[in-house]
């Protein structure tokens, strides 16, 4: 055996042999004081002289050949060399076990000071003798055995704030509980459990006194179990809201408060963190915590006076056996203080480490406020996947749970100047139409389709969904209104259909990761409940059209998996947009044969609206004065200014007639029908705005009316009253008649009845009024009547099929044959004749071969050389 460099060897020398040349130099093991100290131990400070060097100082053969994926500087593990009691986790760093040395005071202090001592007349002491009287003078709020069986207590910060004495004895515990997080809910955590195990103490007594019940076989020889496991506190409101872009490293280990939507679930894990071992000799207790893949056992007692290296009993049931169960979540912001460019930017993203009782309490698409701590943690999570370039160097911010709440029983915060801007649009004459030329002012002359789009994001009081389709000629501005819609919702989702590739996996549920474990929400599920999923070019998802029809008809996604099938609650607003297929909007067409949409699907849009790109002289110079005034400051995109004086409202959506005409009894006139009203009702009209007049009009910011439909939403819920619910009820009844009348097969049922009901709700949510009036109804009226009329333009709209296939095609150059003799008052036409019918019906190729099925079919008789006789129907 060859000595080492540094000089002879000392006695404690025990393994190694040199074979071969003197450059090669094997793994040593020391002991010293009863301990096995390995090679990598970089203690050369406590080493004699003579002593043998460490591995950091001489390094093997071939040491900077790197060969895998292990880093240079990664400490080797030889399982040959190692010795019967050694303890080394993965990392190469050894792990001492913790004695189990609780004071009489606290049991459970080693479960919430693994390192720390107890001092009986220190600060913590005082804290936690504070913290324990609280708890024992709120009996009631606090009951032993929910908690005890919850593993769990919610703290909110009311109760510093209400005990004077709690607040006396601790009064820095909100700044403590922010700066200091885990040490101050261990300091509560303790105090608790001391209740917990002083009230079994109590119990036990008295069992002891009382007379002993018959014990069944089970209570028998199963005892019960002795010991309070460690308790999780669950704080709530120590601190506001944050923004996920204003998370800096110096805030680790901080308190952090976060909302947002539940973009991805991973799959729980489980392992061993604490194991509990008892000496045998002297009945010590204690704890080791476990690393790596293999489980360590202590290699001596830890109390001085014992001598015992093994034969340790493993304690399965102890409280300082402790198994964690960890789950990793993604979650998408959800602020109402920032606007997303879905055009260049994603939402900010968080990942979330919920543990214990906290995994599986949320569902992908969910709307949570999750309160934490922020903790750092290593992109590579494997270290034999690391490089010396990225080991130690990338991080990764990450919030650890301590408390989750869903997000509908947690309220918006609003500061004190946008409810001043709140106010001010409020005690506007007529802020309807304020916000309405407010929402995406580059589009000009389409008032009455963005009011529609202005009443589907504030939404009913049932938070019932109001969907909106917008079909028209493309550059007349429908892209840029749904992307003003995207940016103003309070919870939305946006989808492009001209990415077909990933917005056919953004739309519905996914599933990734490197075994398929984790699942991703799609905008259905990240826009359910109060939010609205915008779709750009909702004609090119054609494979998920059936999807998107599913959950607009039932409020459901299915997910059908391998031997069993579930679903999601999705009920989100749709606010779509289609182009027309030949593009550009042909009028003698059907609607569902404009546009590559099922009459299914287009039966789920509450109001549809036709933008067309017609020639017009008026709305030209309409135009060139708003393009005029957009760049001379009439129109201007600013907080609304202080000349708005707080005054009592006054709602100007309706004509003087109409306000005169609401005082009367207007029961009579209703019945007789609506539609057929003479009074001066035309929303558009009012709606408009002409920007070189006298009134000039200051338009809000994204921002603010993000702000203000988020809490409209918030705190207005109006209810229907019994003259309004009237008027809806006639007006729905003159609908079915009128198309009962015109021999229509009725496309007004329940479902567009509920949208009467939630637009009349939306448009008194935007007055802030409790009670939904007649006035509101005869706004949603006009808008629906807007729509109805832009979309009725024949008979059997809704049973025309799509224009695609050979038998629609054929139905309607029939129908339009006939037409036409009965106009012209003969039977008898040409070849040339029927190529221009068919022209006419929007078929431009194959006009021969449909001429010879309808031939075949009996609809055409040939009477000669290119003559037919259509047969009337």
């Amino acid at each position: 055996m060859n000595p080492p460099r540094g000089g002879r060897a000392p006695s404690r020398f025990v393994r190694g042999r040199g074979r071969g040349g003197g450059a090669y130099r094997p793994y040593f093991y020391f002991r010293r004081n009863g301990r096995v100290i390995p090679a990598a131990h970089r203690g050369g400070s406590e080493a004699d002289q003579g002593a043998a060097p460490s591995a950091a100082t001489v390094r093997p053969r071939g040491w900077n050949n790197s060969r895998g994926k292990r880093v240079s500087n990664t400490p080797l593990d030889c399982s040959f060399l190692r010795p019967e009691y050694y303890v080394a986790p993965e990392d190469g760093a050894q792990v001492r076990s913790l004695l189990v040395d609780n004071p009489r005071a606290y049991p459970g202090w080693r479960l919430y000071f693994p390192r720390e001592d107890y001092v009986p007349q220190s600060e913590l002491a005082a804290r936690i003798i504070a913290v324990e009287a609280f708890f024992q003078r709120n009996p009631d709020d606090y009951t032993v055995k929910k908690i005890r069986k919850c593993g769990c207590i919610i703290f909110p910060a009311s109760c510093h704030e209400s005990d004077e004495q709690l607040k006396l004895a601790w009064p820095t515990m909100l700044e403590d509980m922010r700066n200091k997080p885990l040490r101050t809910l261990s300091i509560i955590g303790l105090a608790i459990h001391t209740v917990l195990v002083n009230d079994s103490l109590d119990a036990a007594e008295e069992a002891k006194t009382a007379a002993q019940p018959v014990l069944t076989t089970i209570r028998k020889f199963v005892p019960p179990n002795e010991y309070t496991s460690k308790l999780y506190v669950r704080p709530q409101d120590f601190a506001p809201v944050e923004l996920m872009s204003s998370i800096v490293h110096s805030r680790v280990d901080t308190l952090f408060v976060v909302r947002g939507i539940v973009s991805s679930v991973g799959e729980p894990s489980y392992h061993l963190a604490w194991h509990a071992f008892r000496c045998t000799r002297c009945q010590t207790e204690q704890t080791l915590r476990q690393l790596g893949n293999y489980a360590p056992r202590p290699y001596h007692c830890l109390k001085p006076q014992c001598t015992v290296k093994d034969n340790f009993l493993a304690l399965r049931s102890s409280p300082y056996t402790r198994l964690l169960a960890r789950q990793i979540i993604r979650l998408e912001e959800s602020s109402i203080s920032l606007l997303t460019d879905y055009d260049s930017a994603l939402p900010g993203e968080l990942d979330i480490e919920l543990r214990h009782d906290l995994i599986d309490v949320v569902h992908a698409g969910q709307e949570i406020v999750v309160t934490g701590v922020l903790k750092l943690r290593e992109l590579c999570d494997n270290k034999e996947g690391a490089t010396s370039t990225t080991a130690g160097n990338d991080l990764q911010v990450y919030l650890r749970a301590f408390n989750v709440q869903d997000a509908s029983q947690v309220q918006r915060e609003f500061s004190k100047f946008d409810m001043e801007a709140i106010s001010m649009i409020n005690a506007e004459a007529n802020n309807f139409k304020l916000l309405v030329h407010s929402l995406a002012p580059e589009v000009h002359g389409h008032e009455m389709a963005k009011a529609a789009c202005l009443l589907s994001l504030l939404g009913g009081s049932s938070d019932g969904a109001i969907n909106v389709l917008l079909v028209g000629d493309p550059g007349i501005g429908k892209s840029t209104v749904l992307t003003q819609c995207a940016q103003t919702t309070e919870r939305g989702a946006y989808i492009n259909g001209k990415r077909c590739v990933q917005s056919l996996k953004q739309l519905g549920l996914t599933f990734s990761g490197r075994n398929k474990r984790v699942m991703d929400a799609g905008a259905l599920l990240m826009a359910n409940s109060r939010g609205h999923c915008i779709v750009d070019g909702v004609d090119k998802l054609a494979s998920k059209q059936s999807l998107l029809q599913q959950c607009m008809q039932g409020g459901q996604l299915n997910l059908p998996l391998p031997g069993c099938f579930s679903y999601f609650d999705a009920q989100p607003s749709i606010v779509a947009c289609a182009n027309p297929q030949r593009g550009q909007y042909d009028q003698s067409r059907y609607l569902v044969q404009n546009i590559r949409i099922t009459a299914s699907l287009l039966k789920e849009f509450h109001l549809v609206y036709v933008l067309l790109d017609t020639p017009s002289r008026a709305r030209d110079i309409s135009l060139t004065e708003h393009v005029r005034a957009l760049h001379a400051g009439a129109k201007k995109r600013a907080r609304i200014a202080a000349r708005f004086a707080l005054k009592a409202k006054q709602n100007e959506s309706v004509s003087e007639e109409t306000k005169a005409a609401n005082v009367t009894n207007l029961t009579e006139d209703i019945k007789d029908g609506i539609l057929e009203q003479k009074l001066d009702y035309d929303l558009d009209k009012r709606l408009e705005h002409k920007p070189l007049k006298a009134d000039e009009l200051d338009l809000l910011p994204p921002i603010l009316m993000k702000k203000f439909i988020a809490y409209a939403r918030q705190n207005a819920k109006p209810e229907l009253s019994y003259d309004a619910a009237n008027e809806i009820k006639w007006y729905f009844e003159d609908l079915c008649n009128n198309s009962e009348a015109e021999n229509e097969k009725s496309q007004f049922g329940l479902g567009q009845l509920l949208g009467l009901i939630n637009l009349s709700e939306a448009r008194a949510r935007l007055d802030f009024s409790s009670v939904v009036m007649p006035v509101h109804v005869r706004d949603v009226i006009a808008v629906v009547t807007e729509s109805i009329t832009q979309t009725r333009l024949g008979d059997g709209q809704g049973n025309a099929p799509s224009s695609s296939s050979k038998g629609s095609q054929l139905q309607n150059f029939v129908k339009m044959m006939q037409m036409r003799s009965a106009a012209l008052g003969r039977r008898i036409f040409d070849y040339d004749e029927l190529k221009e019918i068919g022209t006419r019906a929007g078929i431009m190729t194959g006009i021969a071969k449909l001429v010879e099925i309808a031939n075949m079919g009996g609809y055409l008789l040939k009477k000669g050389v290119d003559m037919y006789e259509v047969v009337p129907d």
